[in-house]
């Protein structure tokens, strides 16, 4: 099996502090005090570039808060949204959206039948959960219908933009708190690669076990002493000899060959 999986800050953040909730998203209350809050973010011009993103969710309340994050967003652009799955594949064509943002737990087509059967049709999309569920079943299954990301609904607008950029950037971004049980769910479930033999460096093995503990490119360059630029290209050296295309596949490999083991998470 393999997990395609990154950890920023809960996106983001070098310090591994838990979101920091600045729009909270709730069923169970209103939004306008978070459109107010959001309404105080500069905006940027129409011409300035943005990905495209496209909403999916069975609930107006997300929908909606969703909807005021990206417009704070000079990167990120709202050109749509729908509450089902059906609904979205209907309108994905015309939409031509880079990125969706996806419910996980949808009546009739759920987030990752939803996902599969949108990736099937167009694989360059980035897709990414959008959910209350903590839950490391539902971030498997999403990941595995192909996914580029999870996103909590708790999370605030800077968080919220971060990790949707960094799917675009194939960075995989998930809430740290959930990684630990999910790898370990992978780890126990997928069997050592026997008579695979893989040789990293000493630095290589110090910025794997960084990013098994979901350290971000400046956490590690700040440990180590060495500029973000050489961080990345030791990455790009760990991802060859372990043939992973992003941390994710990276650390899931290093755990089947035994490169690391559950202790360095």
């Amino acid at each position: 099996m393999r997990l395609d999986i990154r950890s920023g800050s809960e996106v983001g953040s070098d310090d591994g502090a838990r979101y920091e909730a600045e729009v909270e998203v709730s069923e169970n209350r209103p939004i306008r005090a978070d459109v107010d809050k959001l309404r105080s973010i500069p905006k940027v011009g129409s011409d300035h570039p943005r990905y495209r993103v496209l909403v999916v969710d069975d609930s107006i309340v997300p929908r909606t808060a969703a909807r005021a994050m990206l417009a704070a967003s000079p990167e990120l652009r709202y050109v749509g949204e729908a509450s089902s799955g059906g609904d979205a594949l209907g309108i994905v064509d015309s939409l031509r959206p880079d990125l969706v943002l996806m419910d996980v737990h949808m009546p009739a087509m759920d987030g990752p039948t939803t996902a599969k059967a949108m990736l099937a049709k167009h694989p360059e999309l980035k897709i990414v959960a959008w959910t209350v569920s903590e839950s490391s079943d539902d971030l498997l299954r999403m990941m595995q219908a192909g996914c580029a990301g999870y996103i909590l609904k708790d999370v605030g607008p800077s968080e919220f933009q971060r990790a949707l950029l960094a799917a675009t950037r194939s960075e995989s971004p998930v809430p740290r708190r959930m990684i630990p049980d999910v790898i370990r769910r992978v780890a126990a479930t997928t069997p050592l690669s026997m008579g695979v033999t893989v040789s990293l460096t000493s630095r290589e093995m110090q910025i794997l076990r960084g990013i098994a503990k979901g350290h971000t490119t400046k956490k590690l360059s700040t440990d180590l002493r060495i500029a973000p630029p050489s961080v990345e290209t030791h990455l790009r050296n760990i991802f060859k000899k372990l043939g992973a295309n992003n941390r994710g596949e990276a650390v899931s490999a290093a755990l089947r060959l035994g490169l690391i083991t559950l202790a360095d998470l």
